[in-house]
């Protein structure tokens, strides 16, 4: 008896080794080609949207590379790289209002001059022939942005008495008051006030900018006067490219206001946006997210989602950065005062940075990636271990290549996303099954022993 239960222990422990080796292209459910040009040492490739929707564990530890003979080589992925340049501390601009007879002063034969005297630097407005000109109602400002060693990336707009202001801006340059460029055509200001939250956009996106004047111009009559305006100066903040996935929104039984977004694969979101379906729409939204839907709900983030009319065109929100979490379902929780946001769902936009892979070039191509297994343990080595001369920030190594993806994924075995054998849960049932075997097998012995002594 003793030896059939050590027989069994043996099979189980053999057969949960061989689940545990599971590193042959055979034992994935997911197989797609590699191109490898060039000859070079390594390789790398962005990872498709496939590997997001096709594997089994959210932090992507189930992926191979193989050579031709079938062998696992080895593999990193590359770190989210940082920014390019971040920009400076904001300063303050000089700011002088123009009124509404000389905000287009090229069209309507005015000059404009900055001069200094003992109060300080006054603008000073004329015609042709040098008479004086004022204005009755301020509709732009001109900005003196002074000697810059570095270009312009943003302006920040104070608005005053800014309790509700839906409006649009023109911001264009000059080197000399005379000559002027739209550098931007129509920028959306918002300043909005619902249910003790405040709705702020205030800052105006800009190219690199270098000149020396800057004319704001109001293009929405009635908008407010402007307190300060200050200005980022550096070099624009370069994050890496995000990959965007829609999904359309399904109500939850339960709650009305609340809409649940199968993204169709686990996706590192980073980013979240809520497109509302009717233009004039704002409501406050709180986002969760998981990864399978047995699990609770993870609260990520708060937001405000808007969609409004204006000057023939719209202006919508944001994308809401969220902490880096692996989800496939998305839920969006509306606040029920805000009155909804029509008869049709919104949609959701998930944005994520896909991570590169390196892998090593050893053996005979083609290379194939690999994944979709619920038998695997990550298997990825540290960039610098595989590169040793990998360094953060700056480009790849000459010998590292670029692979492509040669063709769409083919299946491969299925088998593998189930659910692995329970070893350590079967072996304990297994010994208690023996052991139980056992001793009734020993009283057995026991009871015709001693009826036999009777």
């Amino acid at each position: 008896m003793n030896r059939l239960a050590t027989v069994m222990a043996v099979s189980l422990l053999l057969a949960a080794a061989r689940a545990a080796l599971a590193e042959a292209p055979s034992d994935f459910a997911l197989r797609q080609p590699l191109a490898t040009p060039d000859g070079k040492a390594f390789y790398q490739f962005e990872l498709p949207d496939s590997v997001y929707d096709g594997a089994a564990r959210p932090d992507l530890g189930d992926l191979r590379v193989f050579n031709a003979s079938g062998e696992a080589v080895p593999y990193a992925f590359l770190p989210r790289p940082p920014p390019v340049a971040a920009a400076s501390m904001p300063r303050a601009l000089a700011l002088f209002p123009l009124t509404v007879d000389t905000t287009r002063p090229e069209k309507a034969g005015l000059s404009i001059k900055l001069r200094t005297d003992a109060t300080g630097t006054v603008v000073d407005i004329r015609s042709r022939d040098g008479t004086p000109v004022s204005g009755s109602r301020v509709e732009g400002y001109l900005i003196d942005i002074g000697e810059l060693d570095r270009p312009l990336v943003g302006l920040t707009i104070q608005m005053a008495d800014a309790d509700h202001v839906n409006a649009r801006m023109r911001v264009d340059a000059s080197d000399d008051l005379g000559s002027w460029r739209t550098v931007v055509a129509s920028a959306p200001l918002l300043s909005l006030t619902y249910d003790g939250r405040r709705l702020l956009r205030d800052r105006i996106e800009l190219a690199p900018l270098r000149a020396r004047y800057l004319r704001l111009t109001w293009l929405t009559p009635g908008s407010p006067a402007l307190e300060a305006v200050q200005g980022d100066v550096g070099n624009r903040l370069l994050e890496p490219p995000r990959r965007v996935r829609k999904a359309a929104g399904v109500a939850e039984k339960e709650n009305p206001n609340a809409f649940v977004f199968d993204l169709g694969g686990v996706l590192p979101a980073e980013q979240l946006t809520l497109e509302l379906p009717e233009v004039n729409t704002v409501v406050p939204v709180s986002f969760d997210v998981r990864t399978e839907p047995q699990e609770p709900w993870r609260a990520v983030g708060i937001t405000v989602a808007y969609r409004l009319r204006q000057d023939g065109g719209e202006v919508v929100n944001n994308p809401l950065a969220v902490p880096v979490s692996s989800a496939r379902y998305v839920r969006a929780r509306l606040d029920p005062k805000a009155g909804g946001v029509g008869r049709t769902p919104p949609t959701l936009v998930a944005g994520w940075y896909a991570q590169p892979l390196v892998f090593a070039a050893r053996g005979e191509a083609p290379f194939e990636l690999a994944y979709g297994s619920r038998r695997v343990a990550p298997g990825a080595l540290a960039i610098r271990t595989l590169v040793p001369d990998y360094v953060v920030g700056k480009p790849l190594p000459a010998n590292v290549g670029i692979a492509t993806l040669a063709a769409p994924p083919s299946e491969a075995n299925r088998a593998a996303m189930r659910e692995p054998l329970d070893v350590t849960r079967w072996l304990l049932w297994g010994t208690l099954v023996a052991a139980s075997v056992l001793l009734g097998y020993m009283g057995l012995r026991l009871a015709r022993q001693v009826k036999r002594e009777e």
